[in-house]
């Protein structure tokens, strides 16, 4: 497999690692945070992990494939973006499910409490991270020309994963 040192690929080494540490890290740092602050691990905080979790899953799928095709191997992603396109679907309804336990988590009251807002931070997460792979381009942070392009005006495009995904749904007539 021939190796590339271009920027993107650079950087992609890094990321896709980053996407895969996050699937740890992130539901640890709120159970953490959760646990020290005197909150319990409720259903609504569960899901919201999980759901989180796979979809930080998915991306580390998604850019490790991306790089690896980038360094030569032309059918890595090819083999990834089936299961991806399906996951798109169960990772929506994983979603859904943990913005459910989280809405009627809220509902007998009690307010604000550790584990209310451990579960809608993640949550809310799983819901971006879901945009981001499967709709619209919402990371413009992490690159200057993806940030260029989101101050110049010319608006949100359409999430890379889901253009490689709409592209092998097209190949398959």
């Amino acid at each position: 497999m021939a190796r590339s040192d271009n920027a993107v690929v650079r950087r992609l080494r890094s990321y896709w690692r980053l996407e895969a540490g996050n699937v740890i890290l992130v539901p640890g740092v709120a159970g953490l945070l959760v646990w020290q602050s005197g909150g319990g691990f409720t259903v609504a905080f569960c899901l919201a992990a999980l759901a989180c979790a796979a979809l930080l899953v998915i991306g580390a799928i998604y850019w490790r494939a991306v790089l690896h095709r980038m360094e030569g191997e032309s059918a890595a992603l090819d083999r990834v973006l089936p299961g991806l396109a399906r996951a798109e679907l169960w990772s929506g309804l994983v979603v859904l499910a943990a913005l459910a336990a989280v809405a009627l988590d809220w509902l007998p009251g009690g307010g604000w409490t550790p584990s209310r807002i451990g579960a809608a931070a993640l949550a809310a997460l799983a819901v971006l991270e879901y945009v981001n792979y499967y709709r619209i381009q919402l990371q413009h942070f992490d690159n200057a020309a993806d940030f260029r392009r989101l101050v110049s005006g010319r608006g949100l495009r359409k999430a890379h994963m889901a253009r490689d995904i709409a592209a092998w749904r097209a190949t398959r007539g």
